[in-house]
């Protein structure tokens, strides 16, 4: 939910800044009472060196703050979060140390001392903020938990207040059972007797009785299973009402939820049709807003960071000028062989398929003979790719120089043009022919749902020994539900290593 959600980022957020202006502080008194002359330095160092450590913080957290709910941290993925983030903190504000030239950077000791007691005060901080959030000192809820009640059915009652119950932001302090209001996929009752006076002797009509237990879920008691529900919510303390009822037309209920409205209490309600389509979709990430003044469901294979995509594309703007920069005399030095083996045009441009669909025109030097492409229709019997691909060894239209310009990836630096037009990530998805995107099943799209890149998860994992384009498609899809700046930086590096050996080169 968006309040626990908010609610952590903040603690957690305040909680890591602490700990990491104690570690200095305590560090700083450490090293003066061991006559470390630390009053010496330059005030003006001393302000920097703060400023430097803060913005190392602030950048890193907001960057890399893992979104994972506090709850579903286990241990170990707990220290590995806690790890991750201190460590790059701490290379965050070495880079910068050395950027600013600080003086202060060679009292390596004081360095040294706020890691380590960063590193302890912020496991230290979690662990009580998660037992504190979760309820874990005692049988009640955090005192930040909203007070919610539940209307459901005794089917769905269970299961749904169970998991309601891991919500540390939630406190479910009562249910109501509406079984009697239910009758064949509608919400039936007496608008009189709902709506109007009530008293203890007055029942719904209704064809069914049910049986209660007066608790269910450990410790959350069943409060009513008639009319009085509404006399509940109006005189007990609640926050949020969850309605959870196997409902087909929403003008059934409709009027219940005004009138919880109406008591000032925050309403959560299922709705049917996405019951039912959430059965059947692979998604998981759904989301609600109103659109045109209508209430849209969104659903969405994977949901990234919009502060991380737009970190993601900055790094590209600045890496692709440097790699225009640095592959202009790699290309002036290539060029000549190339055009004396095979005359023509230097750039080879392709239209591929860019993020969802886009056409868009991809530059490579050209390592084949001109008439490639015409020849390629022929070549398809020699095709290795078990698929939508095309691969052979030992392929006719590659010329000399261009087998060595593959082998070492020069051909792929035009590309970087392609980074800073914004058509092509550093990182991402192998963009297809147009060709082999119209033979695209549609599951198959779903690996162009990010940018393309230039390098990416199937180049360094063998690209030349995976030869079923379906393994292609599974390690794409597997990038883009598992992106993050730091998949990205893991990529880079094992690029570089994949180049420097050649390794899955052709």
């Amino acid at each position: 939910m968006e309040k626990r959600a908010k609610t952590q980022f903040w603690l957690e957020f305040f909680l890591d800044g602490l700990s990491l202006w104690l570690g200095f502080a305590i560090s700083f008194v450490i090293l003066k009472l061991f006559s470390e002359r630390l009053d010496e330095r330059p005030i003006s160092e001393w302000i920097q060196y703060i400023v430097l450590l803060g913005a190392s913080y602030i950048a890193t957290f907001l960057l890399f703050h893992t979104s994972i709910d506090i709850h579903q941290r286990n241990r170990l993925v707990e220290v590995v979060n806690i790890l991750k983030n201190d460590v790059l903190v701490f290379l965050v504000f070495l880079a910068l140390l050395l950027l600013f030239k600080n003086e202060l950077m060679v009292i390596r000791r004081l360095y040294a001392l706020v890691f380590a007691f960063y590193l302890l005060f912020t496991s230290i901080s979690r662990y009580y903020l998660k037992r504190w959030l979760t309820g874990s000192f005692s049988e009640q809820k955090s005192k930040i938990a909203s007070y919610t009640g539940v209307l459901t059915v005794k089917d769905r009652a269970e299961n749904f207040v169970s998991e309601l119950k891991e919500d540390w932001s939630v406190k479910v302090t009562g249910v109501a059972l509406l079984d009697n209001f239910v009758e064949n996929g509608r919400f039936v009752y007496d608008k009189n007797l709902l709506f109007g006076s009530q008293d203890e002797s007055s029942t719904v009509a209704t064809k069914k009785k049910i049986n209660f237990p007066h608790i269910i879920c450990d410790d959350v008691p069943v409060i009513a299973t008639d009319n009085r529900f509404l006399d509940w919510i109006r005189s007990a303390p609640l926050d949020e009402v969850f309605i959870n009822l196997p409902y087909e037309y929403s003008e059934d209920i409709s009027e219940i939820v005004e009138e919880l409205e109406s008591m000032g209490v925050t309403v959560h309600i299922n709705v049917p049709t996405l019951d039912n389509m959430l059965n059947e979709s692979n998604f998981n990430n759904i989301n609600c807003k109103m659109y045109a003044g209508y209430p849209i469901a969104t659903f969405a294979p994977a949901v990234h960071s919009s502060s991380q995509l737009a970190l993601k594309r900055f790094v590209d703007v600045v890496f692709s000028i440097i790699g225009i920069i640095l592959s202009i005399p790699i290309i002036a030095v290539v060029a000549v062989p190339l055009l004396i083996e095979s005359p023509g045009p230097l750039i080879f441009k392709q239209e591929r398929v860019g993020k969802n669909g886009r056409i868009f025109k991809m530059y490579k030097l050209r390592s084949m003979y001109k008439d490639a492409e015409k020849r390629k229709a022929e070549l398809m019997k020699h095709n290795k790719m078990d698929g939508l691909m095309f691969k052979m060894d030992n392929d006719p239209r590659i010329t000399k120089v261009g087998r060595i310009i593959r082998k070492l990836s020069i051909d792929e630096l035009p590309q970087f043009v392609n980074v800073l037009k914004g058509d092509m990530s550093l990182i991402g998805t192998r963009p297809p022919t147009v060709k082999e995107f119209e033979q695209y099943e549609n599951r198959h799209k779903r690996r162009l749902s990010m940018r393309p890149g230039i390098t990416g998860m199937w180049q360094v994992s063998g690209r030349s020994d995976i030869i079923d384009f379906e393994e292609v498609v599974r390690l794409d899809c597997e990038y883009i539900d598992n992106w993050s700046t730091l998949l990205d930086i893991k990529i880079f590096f094992k690029t570089i290593k994949v180049v420097l050996t050649h390794k899955g080169a052709e």
